[in-house]
């Protein structure tokens, strides 16, 4: 059962009033034309008859014969013509009424506005439409005055009746509403069928809706029922972000799983050796390994927990940088020195080269710059197996400083090396970390005015390159 309302209401009341509009103006005008159409017919015909009628008695007629014997032939002749649509009249200029087409003599009198206007010679002798009350006959009639030497000695009138004219034109303009209300009912159809092809896929995509808002991300639109067009483009949209919903979803349970593992892990272990330490008897090298073993794992919560913080300040955008003028190769000797130790206990060659001598100093914030590429290479040590090495290649021209590090490790699936950018995203969950390091450095860089490019191929090696530019605005 259908029901009109909503949508179908809407599309429906504005289908039929923009038909109902277009059909009357169409047919109002078009029943105007017919009608001016017939009528104009009718008084060319009146008005032909009369003006040769008129020329004729005019030209032909003399003051000689009385206008008796003049209306007399006059009919004669006009019944000669065997017309019966008109009947002819003879006024003369006192309003008595002459003779008839039938020959009836009678002195009757008239009152018409046509023969008043033709008694007064008027310039504008038009047809006159009037009905006659008796019988509510529809007639047209027209006269024109009867001169001999510009001197008016009656009037000749032409009237026809209208009554078959009016009823054709009755049977067009039924025909007319007919069509009308036929193209109404075909127009309700057509909407009816419009209204539904957009109602379909749209309940369809509230049911799809209502499914996501339930936590059902896997749900499928029935693509049969969706065309090509916007909405389709808008279904289109609501399955990829279903789907983006719930790939987000799902590393947003894989981070805190991670997380929560990164976590649980230095925990562990700090709550482990304070329990030890508080033993009597523990030996100073015991006391110191422990201590050490507190304090690394101290650091890696501490790493962790500015990670978070990073991730919290650029999600709201309130990262705000600190420019200053930073010395690039003295931050690139610094890290590579600061984490070669680790380098070397992961059996890892960690090298730094300039291929430009006299790196200018360039504008940015070196702290979060120093945090870039730490992130970097602290990746590559943990992706490289023994024996690797990891290289980090400065070059610099007149507006920007490009950063590589060059690693030999584990490598990057193709398909992921878009993603490895995105918060939360590890390849590798087994390994160490929360996610966020590369997906932080790019915003770092970003707000530099750079840009991160990742080359890569899986059990070959990584290339993480990023540009920055020499000279930034003061306000970012």
């Amino acid at each position: 059962m259908l029901h009109f309302e909503g949508l179908r209401r809407r599309i429906i009341k504005y289908y039929f009033t923009i038909i109902i509009i277009t059909i009357v103006l169409f047919e109002g005008m078009f029943i105007f034309y017919i009608q001016n159409y017939y009528y104009d017919s009718v008084e060319q015909s009146l008005t032909s008859h009369a003006a040769y009628t008129r020329d004729s008695y005019n030209t032909i007629y003399t003051e000689s014969s009385s206008f008796e014997t003049k209306a007399n032939s006059v009919i004669e002749k006009e019944n000669m013509k065997a017309n019966s649509k008109f009947s002819v009249q003879i006024i003369d200029k006192n309003k008595n009424l002459i003779i008839d087409q039938y020959g009836i003599r009678t002195n009757e009198k008239v009152e018409y506005e046509d023969v008043n206007r033709a008694l007064a010679d008027s310039s504008n002798l038009v047809p006159y439409n009037y009905r006659i009350v008796d019988t509510n006959e529809h007639l047209m009639s027209i006269s024109f005055p009867l001169k001999v030497n510009n001197v008016i000695e009656g009037v000749v009138r032409y009237t026809v009746s209208l009554n078959e004219i009016d009823k054709t034109i009755f049977k067009l303009v039924l025909g007319l509403i007919l069509a009308g209300v036929l193209i109404l009912l075909i127009t309700i159809s057509i909407s009816l069928r419009f209204a539904e092809s957009l109602i379909q896929p749209l309940r369809e995509l509230k049911e799809f809706a209502n499914e996501l808002a339930h936590g059902n991300y896997n749900i499928k639109l029935k693509n049969k029922k969706i065309r090509n067009d916007e909405i389709g483009d808008l279904a289109q949209t609501f399955e990829h972000m279903a789907g983006e919903i719930d790939k987000t979803r799902r590393l947003k349970e894989e981070f805190i799983s991670s997380i929560s593992h990164e976590l649980r892990t230095p925990l562990t272990s700090i709550k482990g050796w304070s329990e030890t330490l508080g033993y009597e008897n523990i030996s100073k090298d015991e006391l110191d390994l422990g201590l050490g073993i507190i304090q690394d794992e101290t650091e890696r919560l501490i790493k962790l927990v500015e990670e978070l913080l990073d991730f919290s300040r650029l999600s709201s955008d309130r990262i705000r940088l600190q420019i200053d003028m930073v010395n690039i190769e003295a931050l690139t000797k610094g890290v590579v020195n600061q984490l070669k130790v680790k380098a070397i206990e992961n059996n890892i060659k960690l090298t730094y080269r300039f291929e430009v001598e006299n790196l200018v100093t360039i504008q940015g914030d070196k702290n979060r710059l120093r945090q870039v590429l730490i992130n970097l290479v602290q990746n590559a040590i943990k992706f490289t197996p023994p024996e690797g090495y990891i290289e980090i290649i400065v070059s610099q021209n007149e507006d920007f400083t490009t950063v590589k590090v060059k690693d030999t490790g584990t490598g990057i699936k193709s398909e992921n090396l878009e993603k490895v950018l995105e918060k939360f995203f590890q390849e590798d969950f087994h390994k160490s970390g929360s996610g966020l390091g590369l997906a932080i450095s790019n915003e770092i860089v970003k707000l530099h005015g750079g840009k991160i490019h990742i080359e890569s191929e899986k059990d070959v090696g990584t290339i993480i390159t990023f540009t920055l530019k020499n000279k930034i605005l003061e306000s970012i």
